[in-house]
């Protein structure tokens, strides 16, 4: 038993070291990107169009990689060999990108960019199914509490690799984080074949009693979850990439947002252990409405703040909301996609997936907002406070949906019927 707990743990760390090493690729994408873009001759308008196709390319990418993975499951190969080779496909496009813009081919840096975005989404919701392929079930929230860590710790690093990073040759950040990445990627291989000699199924009497309900109102719950997912995951887009700095510049000067930026992930590192014990304790759902409620009030609290500790309180307890947002929601669409005759549905990749592309197509809603001027617009005029509240108005339908689910799932339970 000790020695099937310490596989799942290295697993799990491997988990958190591809999402870190993930993000931050990402982090070193986005920043040298205008000037890359500039150089392969795509005009500085373009380059949020282009970013908004690297998400689009991640909604789709995401939920097929989460289905190819269920099926490697169920044809019983290993993952993590495919892993590797997909990912030294999109480490090499990507570390191809700052040498190939100064060629000044815009059609060549594009396609390259897509290679890269497409092929990492290998890393993207795949890992999180291996979670749900080899640990054991009462293991699994923990472990996505320690991937979700990854997250936390890239976006809490991220403004300080921005001021490290500003005016440096591009090629060695894209080569650091593309050794990064296959570093993770080798390392989760590692773990993954490690693992499998612990791998045991679950019995259903195992599965908390958070698992979904009969099949009957299934699709429901599915629409109901979806709809809650991309309002929450639109929410955090708002408020943590279009409301934040201005909120902070009530207070302190541009200058030192880079350091106070770092507050709401220091919230959401903190929370991710306690959101996950609270959840097999008090139930997925009313955890995910509860931690719903609280972003929405802290984001109503931020606008309002008289001082600059209150909006850094609320920025950090809203960052504890959307950490059991998150990890509880992974756990959830892991339960999802293990249901079915003896808990072993073996669509924990499908679901999984599906989230993983809510994510990124509400992250392309926020772009839209801005390479449409909406945001832009709304800052410079008095419907400001619209934009403010946008983040907890949100979070609150969000909040509704997921009350509303719970109810449909307490009704189908068996002793309520």
């Amino acid at each position: 038993m000790t020695e099937a707990r310490n596989r799942a743990t290295s697993l799990g760390i491997a988990v958190a070291t591809v999402q870190f090493a993930l993000a931050l690729s990402w982090t070193v994408y986005v920043l040298f990107l205008p000037a890359l873009a500039a150089q392969a001759g795509i005009a500085a308008r373009w380059v949020i169009w282009l970013l908004m196709l690297d998400q689009l390319v991640f909604f789709v990418a995401d939920y097929a990689c989460g289905i190819a993975s269920d099926r490697m499951r169920a044809a019983h190969a290993r993952f993590g060999p495919v892993l590797v080779g997909v990912t030294a496909l999109s480490s090499v496009a990507f570390l191809a990108l700052p040498w190939l813009a100064p060629q000044g081919s815009a059609t060549l840096f594009i396609a390259v960019a897509v290679v890269w975005t497409a092929s990492s989404s290998a890393l993207r919701a795949p890992p999180l199914n291996l979670i749900g392929r080899h640990a054991a079930r009462p293991q699994q929230p923990g472990l996505l509490a320690l991937a979700m860590l990854g997250l936390g710790l890239a976006g809490a690093a991220a403004p300080y690799v921005g001021l490290v990073l500003k005016g440096q040759d591009p090629r060695w950040p894209f080569a650091l984080a593309s050794a990064a990445v296959v570093g993770s990627a080798l390392l989760l291989a590692a773990a993954e074949r490690w693992s499998r000699g612990a791998s045991t199924a679950t019995p259903a009497a195992a599965v908390p009693a958070t698992a979904p309900p009969p099949a009957q109102p299934k699709l429901l719950m599915l629409i109901l979850a979806t709809g809650a997912a991309l309002l929450a995951a639109l929410a955090f887009q708002v408020h943590g990439f279009l409301n934040s700095a201005p909120l902070y510049q009530r207070f302190v000067p541009a200058a030192d947002l880079p350091y106070w930026a770092p507050v709401f992930w220091v919230g959401f590192n903190i929370g991710l252990w306690p959101a996950t014990r609270l959840a097999a304790r008090a139930g997925t759902w009313p955890v995910l409405a509860g931690a719903a409620l609280l972003a929405a009030a802290m984001a109503a609290l931020a606008p309002a703040a008289p001082a600059l500790g209150v909006l850094a309180a609320a920025q950090a307890l809203a960052g504890v909301a959307w950490a059991a947002l998150l990890a509880v929601g992974f756990d959830a669409a892991l339960a999802l996609g293990q249901a079915g005759p003896g808990g072993q549905g073996g669509r924990q990749g499908r679901y999984s997936g599906a989230l993983s592309s809510t994510l990124a197509f509400a992250t392309l809603l926020r772009m839209a907002l801005v390479a449409g001027g909406v945001a832009s617009a709304l800052r410079a005029t008095d419907a400001r406070l619209l934009l403010d509240l946008l983040p907890a108005l949100l979070w609150a339908l969000a909040a509704l949906l997921l009350i509303t689910m719970l109810g449909a799932w307490r009704r189908a339970q068996p002793h309520n019927r």
